[in-house]
């Protein structure tokens, strides 16, 4: 099947339309625009044992070999790196590296929420919590993705932000912004990929996939509902922060490990003013690349 994926989006920073590498991009196209591509997705690929597996033999020592290759192909800043490149010891060890924090200074005013990650954002100000709507090509529900009815409710007719991390970022997320966070709840679900890959069909991934669900109370922002969305080949979300334990701002809350994935924030309603861009591009159905640390809104 001739291989027809092409994602486009705006980088913040450089002011330039951009195209997103899609690595193993026949492969994906496959799994998500064929009829057999599609059975074995729905019957196999999205089980959580699949990509546990897959995640597995990446975090052994003949798994570096790929280290090299795979930056070339997604387009690694290499810059952000602490290490070489021939430092890590399997692929997964580079895949959850720390990189240079300086390069991702946190904007220090108090009323301006930050972004938790690098990542193409979706921005979206007020949101209706009885009906489905879509993201792409897939499908937000409100209730069915906080699996929580009072939850829910606290949210309906506030304020969405979407983050969707490709293989080639940084792959730990932070606090938006300083304050309280409580435990985090995982909601069990499957692995489907994040990215919008189906041509022709809405993939289920935001109320289906395996999710971590924090609230934080924040100091400008209310209670913001911080959800970290598992994806295909993605072993496991780990998280760093303890509990009922203050945090500053952009201080860090844990790691995805191997594979893309995405975060989300909550508002609740009338606790902050999206940054218009990010909501303009969105209107546009176009995602703007934002960086750690950076403003996606005002209180």
């Amino acid at each position: 099947m001739k291989t027809i994926l092409s994602i486009r989006y705006y980088d913040r920073k450089s002011g330039n339309m951009m195209k997103e590498p899609i690595y193993a991009a026949k492969f994906l196209c496959w799994s998500y625009n064929t009829r057999a591509g599609r059975l074995f997705t729905d019957f196999f690929f999205r089980h959580k044992f699949v990509s546990q597996f897959y995640g597995r033999l990446h975090q052994q020592s003949w798994s570096k070999r790929r280290i090299k290759a795979f930056a070339d192909a997604t387009g690694v800043n290499l810059k952000d790196c602490l290490r070489p490149l021939d430092s890590f010891t399997s692929f997964n060890d580079f895949f959850t590296r720390e990189i240079d924090l300086s390069r991702r200074p946190i904007d220090p005013e108090p009323k301006v929420c930050t972004s938790p990650a690098d990542g193409k954002v979706l921005a979206f100000p007020i949101i209706d919590g009885k009906r489905s709507f879509r993201i792409k090509r897939s499908i937000f529900n409100l209730r069915q993705f906080l699996d929580n009815d009072a939850l829910a409710e606290k949210y309906e007719g506030g304020s969405l932000i979407i983050i969707r991390l490709h293989l080639s970022d940084y792959h730990h997320f932070h606090f938006p912004d300083s304050g309280v966070p409580g435990d985090s709840v995982p909601i069990p679900g499957k692995l489907y990929a994040v990215s919008p890959y189906s041509l022709r069909r809405l993939v289920p991934f935001y109320t289906e996939n395996y999710r971590m669900l924090t609230l934080l109370a924040s100091d400008h922002f209310g209670l913001i509902a911080m959800a970290e969305i598992g994806a295909f080949t993605v072993g496991s979300i780990r998280q760093l922060y303890q509990r009922r334990v203050r945090v500053a701002k952009g201080a860090k809350k844990g790691f995805f490990e191997l594979g893309g994935s995405t975060v989300a924030l909550l508002f609740e309603p009338g606790a902050i003013r999206l940054d218009e861009d990010l909501c303009a591009r969105t209107a546009a159905d176009l995602e703007t690349y934002v960086r750690l640390g950076e403003s996606i809104g005002r209180a």
